[in-house]
């Protein structure tokens, strides 16, 4: 019977997609300092009631984005496949977890 063969986890491959993972570190610190900047679309209503969820919307999807991210890096060197694209998807997603908790900031503003 052939035994499941796995390539070698290749070092430079795992260097890159450390190096783009304190990146997506560093890029979620900058988007976590934005997130109460939500309160601009509050304006001369006043009505910051809701606005606590949307900072909570924000800062969840980047705490749990950073989380993730090694997780599936671990993943895909574990399977042999290559880290670093599996380590860009960070980007993206904090990306989508700053304008969620964006819209989620409109949404409770309209209330």
């Amino acid at each position: 019977m052939a035994e499941w063969w796995r390539p070698p986890v290749r070092p430079v491959d795992l260097v890159a997609a450390v190096v783009i993972y304190l990146a997506a570190v560093v890029a979620g610190w900058v988007l976590a300092a934005f997130v109460p900047d939500y309160r601009v679309l509050v304006g001369a209503t006043g009505e910051h009631r809701f606005l606590p969820f949307a900072y909570f919307v924000g800062w969840f999807g980047i705490v749990v984005t950073l989380m993730v991210i090694p997780l599936w890096v671990q993943r895909a060197v574990r399977l042999g496949q290559r880290a670093w694209p599996t380590a860009l998807v960070a980007f993206p997603l904090l990306i989508e977890s700053w304008v969620l908790g964006l819209l989620t900031a409109i949404v409770a503003v309209s209330l």
